[in-house]
């Protein structure tokens, strides 16, 4: 399933893309808790978003494969019991009179028990989620 979002932020690209080797900073983002970061770089934590079923714990982890002043590619595994989900998040960055305007995909696919949901509530839930996300972190920049 494809998803798709937008927003700006003041930061620059170059400041964005900064952020995956500045992983520590991440434990301010307020979805993410019990964050550790593993020696290959890859931020592990407990995410959990908000959705309409209440706050969903899944444990995480989020690996940066490539990052530049141009955007980013971020691959995603999450785990809850016996569901699973495992995202790419591509980035752009465009640079904008007051920062930079960020423009993001992500390629998702659920496995499990969950994979029953509905298509339009997993979307729903899951754009949600990575925007509120990525915004968060976009703003540490």
């Amino acid at each position: 399933m494809l998803i798709t979002g937008e927003f700006t932020v003041s930061g620059s690209g170059a400041a964005l893309a900064a952020l995956a080797a500045r992983t520590e900073e991440l434990s301010s983002v307020t979805a993410l808790t019990e964050m550790t970061v593993s020696q290959d770089g890859a931020v592990n934590a407990l995410f959990s978003p908000l959705t309409p079923f209440g706050r969903i714990p899944l444990r995480t982890r989020i690996r940066a494969e490539q990052a530049n002043s141009e955007g980013a590619l971020l691959a995603v595994h999450a785990v809850r019991a016996q569901h699973a989900v495992d995202v790419r998040i591509h980035l752009t960055f465009s640079a904008e009179e007051s920062g930079s305007r960020v423009t993001w995909s992500a390629d998702l696919a659920v496995r499990g028990p969950a994979a029953s949901v509905s298509q339009r509530v997993a979307r729903q839930v899951a754009a949600r989620a990575i925007g509120e996300v990525l915004e968060s972190a976009a703003a540490l920049a």
